[in-house]
């Protein structure tokens, strides 16, 4: 199976050349050039790579969670990050890692929205690349000139096209090296001694060489696990499956059957039981309501909590949800965080935001402290620190 390649940083366009590369089964580059979209080599697929300029890689630390909240999560990680409003940004996340990590990449909606439309596959330049090792940096070149630099999380950001070090590599390691988590040294992947020849060594880093990398040369493992840009609203009703890979379908789709017919086997005894035990609770829950005097509703627990709150406040008392009596039951576990490490802290519907700034270690003592206070917590992990929105437990109040 043959596939186009093109790199892009603009929609196509008729009057304009681009690079392309043309690739056999095996992954082989067997043609390249630069022209405009009627003289690209017809292929049995199409696949765009936006240029490193045009894309930004985030790497997020996650609690383990379903793959279907991932990109809601990744997205809430990010909302004081993005640049620009967030109606105009596109966000693709890779698969989660054991350890929690994803790699989100956010690009221009209306250019995935352009691109998306004449390609099969739409993939981010940096994502190509490998990772570094822990504690080290790599600044590869990109495709349409300029570069950008590859940081051991999965993240990248793109860099500019003067000689030496660029400003944006140069503002992020005095601002890593001040926060003490600057690399040992930035790995060069451009060709030629660049190293040595052209790069001074900002901050006492030093640049050291390495192999050569290329857009149409990242591999094919890189390019088979590369993350697709088309998620969300752009996402493909019927996905495309590569020939040959029917078999291990089938296969896995056995397989999958034969293991959800054992588990089932196994657990339909503790499943029923559950199943009467939840009904049996919520029997009881619907019989308080309407002792109560609470109208017919499909969440008798939620329309209790709402007028229990709404009785407190017409007697002049503050209920279990506002803001004074729920930062209260936080306050003690706040109050163990080092100083300096709380940012912001913001209530509303019910629920406290607070951004803590980077630091080791905070959360895990936090979390377990927030839930023997009756609260229940989601952690989020990004490149500015900690946001963690607390709320009532259930049956805490």
């Amino acid at each position: 199976m043959s596939i186009l390649r093109v790199l892009l940083n603009a929609a196509p366009d008729p009057g304009r050349a681009d690079v392309w590369a043309l690739f056999d089964a095996d992954e082989n580059v067997v043609q390249s050039g630069k022209s405009a979209p009627d003289a690209w080599p017809d292929a049995e697929r199409r696949e765009a790579v936006l240029a490193a300029s045009c894309v930004r890689i985030v790497g997020l630390r996650l609690p383990p969670m379903p793959a279907d909240r991932v990109a809601s999560a990744a997205a809430f990680a990010l909302e004081d990050q993005l640049a620009g409003p967030a109606e105009e940004q596109h966000i693709a996340v890779s698969p989660q890692r054991s350890d929690g990590t994803v790699e989100a990449i956010v690009a221009n909606r209306d250019l995935v929205a352009h691109v998306e439309a004449n390609f099969d596959r739409v993939l981010a330049e940096p994502a190509l690349a490998p990772r570094p090792a822990p504690r080290h940096w790599r600044w590869y070149p990109s495709g349409m000139g300029g570069g950008f630099v590859r940081k051991p999380d999965g993240s990248a950001f793109a860099s500019g096209e003067e000689r030496g070090v660029p400003a944006e590599l140069t503002l992020a390691l005095d601002h890593a090296l001040r926060a003490e988590d600057g690399p040992l040294d930035v790995e060069v992947a451009f060709a030629g001694d660049k190293a040595e020849s052209d790069v001074p060594q900002p901050g006492g880093v030093p640049f050291v060489q390495v192999d050569a990398w290329r857009w149409d040369a990242a591999g094919k493992t890189a390019l088979a696990s590369a993350t697709d840009l088309c998620q969300g609203e752009f996402a493909r009703a019927m996905p495309d499956v590569a020939r040959g890979s029917s078999r291990l379908f089938r296969v896995a789709a056995v397989m999958a059957a034969l293991a959800i017919i054992i588990h089932i086997a196994a657990s339909i005894g503790d499943w029923a039981y559950v199943r009467f035990d939840d009904w049996r609770a919520k029997s009881a829950l619907a019989s308080v309501a309407r002792e109560m005097g609470v109208a017919s509703t499909t969440d008798p627990a939620m329309e209790i909590a709402r007028q229990y709150a709404a009785a407190r406040h017409r007697a002049g008392l503050a209920a279990p949800t506002d803001a004074l009596p729920l930062l209260a039951r936080a306050a003690p576990a706040l109050a163990a965080l080092p100083a300096g490490v709380l940012k912001t802290a913001t209530y509303a519907d019910g629920h406290w935001t607070f951004d803590l700034a980077k630091s080791q270690n905070v959360t895990s003592g936090l979390e377990s402290q927030l839930a023997s206070a009756g609260l229940t917590s989601l952690t989020a992990v990004n490149a500015a620190g900690t946001r963690i929105r607390v709320s009532l437990a259930v049956g805490a109040q």
